[in-house]
């Protein structure tokens, strides 16, 4: 049942929902590279100028990238479940369809559904944009091709688990470092970024 729900709703998303703006955005969004070099000077900016707590949450980003995505790939290991593009006929495949990597849970969303579940949690002023940057890459690795809707289901509660998991991992620490206090004329010191 579960199944057919899934190939049903692959096939309405994939071919039935196509349409031209989103053949040429889907394949941009998707692709993760396109997003290293903004997300490499967000990261440069916090370091410098997000104080302590920048530089703390580019740290645990930087963890937990490796571990949902390590995460995700032992799931599929698991599963072992074939990508629709090489398990189905008629797939419109937008992309490059990988054949030596399994498709439950996607990767993709696992990994930016937990970046976006930290930075929200300490950033709350951006968590919509995040969580509906999430929510189409998610949606465009089932209109390139590459997963089914129940992939990116998995892999968002995957990435929700480790995100969780490392925000109270941020807070422990958090915690646990010496708090500087105010000079006695109740100035910051000089070297307190926070």
């Amino acid at each position: 049942m579960m199944s057919g729900l899934d190939v049903h709703l692959f096939r309405v998303i994939n071919g039935g929902l196509s349409n031209a703006v989103f053949d040429s955005l889907m394949p941009f969004i998707t692709a993760p590279g396109h997003f290293v070099i903004p997300l490499a000077l967000i990261g440069v900016g916090l370091v410098v100028w997000g104080g302590w707590k920048g530089r703390l949450l580019v740290v645990m980003a930087l963890l937990l990238l490796v571990v949902s995505n390590a995460v995700s790939e032992q799931l599929k290991q698991l599963f072992q479940r074939p990508r629709p593009c090489l398990a189905l006929e008629t797939v419109r495949l937008l992309v490059g369809c990988s054949k030596t990597n399994f498709s439950f849970p996607s990767s993709h969303a696992s990994n930016i559904t937990a970046q976006a579940l930290l930075f929200a949690f300490f950033y709350r002023p951006i968590a919509v944009p995040l969580f509906l940057v999430a929510a189409g890459v998610g949606y465009s690795r089932v209109y390139v091709g590459v997963h089914y809707p129940l992939d990116v289901v998995g892999g968002i509660l995957v990435g929700l688990a480790c995100g969780a998991v490392f925000i109270f991992l941020t807070r422990e620490v958090e915690r646990r470092l010496p708090k500087r206090q105010p000079t006695s004329d109740n100035r910051q010191p000089l070297t307190d970024d926070r």
